[in-house]
């Protein structure tokens, strides 16, 4: 397994899913801030914005 990713095809695996990381974090970024374009004042957003605040999404932001 750790030979996997020392491997040329293990790192262009890592980066790979790294990549599509980001790709999903912005769409759920630019989706969750659209809907301040929705014109109920801003209740909509405050649900996205609470989704934001689940523990599985949050992980990140804990200090070290």
């Amino acid at each position: 397994m750790s030979n996997l990713f020392s491997s040329s095809i293990g790192k262009k695996l890592l980066m790979s899913i790294s990549g599509l990381f980001l790709i999903i974090f912005l769409i759920v970024h630019l989706s969750i801030n659209l809907t301040l374009l929705v014109p109920d004042g801003g209740e909509t957003f405050n649900v996205a914005a609470n989704f934001m605040a689940l523990p599985l999404i949050k992980f990140g932001l804990q200090p070290f």
